[in-house]
């Protein structure tokens, strides 16, 4: 059973409560769904970038030719990239002399599977949003030539100058081996001679040459010719290597860029992430009416009560004054 004290708040403060109902509830309807929802819709453009190879201080490395591990790694890399501060402050340059203005920073989603990266820019102007997506798409691309290229001519200077000191160093110790085969006795070499011919001579007249100049070293017992052997050996193995690096890598199989726009810019309306309709936000202000309208009624009644108590009390001692006058008056 409700007491009757509230039965009487509300026979007599029934239209404060509705009219504060009404009134929060209109304006929550109107104001909620625009603040909770972020205010105006904006727009959404996304550039998906595909990383078509990597190049590493060890080699060329394609999508689908080399390893994918490594390939995944790098497009993550590639993303990193773009979400770091020296990027985004670049992009805000180079957005400024396009006249746009970065207000949100673009996000960038790597997928290591299928080597993608997806950028998303928001604005509030459709063509500002495909510019940013753009912008942001042609700098990581440019970036990452560049990377590529300073690599690649590290590479190339690496290589030119470890060959040319190998080429020397090789170029030395041939002649010591000479010198030091030119000394040995005659019969020793015709000996190491007969059994080379004894093995046959294959394809590779190099191998049989270190094979020839240890038969020599052992039959001399000359170790520092063995040792000069062994050492050119060395210098040959190297030197194949680094021909065979330049081989696997070379600069004209850098063609295009090492990452490469798959699909251009797509811009759309998009909503907020949080929808909050009209209806539910009357509802919820309906019930914050109804709070505060009873929290007000029943501060008015008590209110009404203590004046009525006051009132009731003046009157009282008005009529213990004229009593007290007619006693007076009386004597």
């Amino acid at each position: 059973m409700i007491p009757d004290h509230y039965w009487r708040i509300l026979r007599n403060w029934y239209f404060l409560i509705g009219g504060f109902a009404l009134a929060c509830a209109l304006i929550a309807a109107a104001v909620l769904p625009s603040l909770l929802n972020g205010g105006d819709r904006g727009y959404s453009s996304s550039v998906t970038l595909g990383v078509t190879r990597m190049v590493s201080f060890s080699g060329t490395t394609a999508a689908g030719q080399g390893d994918s591990e490594a390939m995944a790694s790098y497009t993550t890399s590639i993303a990193e990239r773009g979400s770091s501060p020296q990027f985004i402050s670049t992009l805000k340059d180079a957005l400024a002399a396009e006249g746009v203005t970065l207000n949100g920073d673009p996000s960038f989603t790597a997928n290591e599977g299928l080597f993608r990266i997806t950028i998303e820019a928001t604005a509030d102007v459709p063509n500002d949003a495909q510019v940013i997506a753009d912008t942001a798409a042609e700098q990581l691309i440019a970036d990452t030539t560049a990377e590529e290229g300073r690599i690649a001519l590290s590479l190339t200077s690496t290589s030119d100058q470890q060959e040319t000191e190998l080429l020397a160093r090789l170029s030395v110790v041939y002649a010591d081996r000479l010198d030091r085969l030119l000394e040995l006795n005659e019969p020793d070499v015709r000996k190491a001679l007969e059994v080379w011919i004894g093995r046959g001579v294959s394809a590779s007249l190099s191998a049989d040459y270190v094979r020839l100049v240890e038969d020599v070293a052992r039959l001399s017992a000359d170790p520092q010719l063995a040792v000069l052997n062994t050492e050119a050996e060395a210098l040959e193995s190297q030197l194949a290597e680094i021909s065979a690096a330049r081989r696997d890598f070379s600069t004209e199989l850098l063609q295009g860029d090492p990452v490469s726009i798959v699909t251009p810019a797509e811009t759309v309306l998009f909503a907020p992430g949080t929808t909050l309709k009209a209806r539910d936000s009357a509802v919820m202000g309906l019930l914050v009416g109804l709070v505060l309208g009873w929290i007000g009624a029943n501060m008015l009644e008590s209110m009404q009560l203590n004046l009525r108590m006051k009132k009731h009390r003046d009157e009282e001692w008005d009529t213990s004054l004229s009593s007290a006058g007619s006693l007076f008056s009386d004597d």
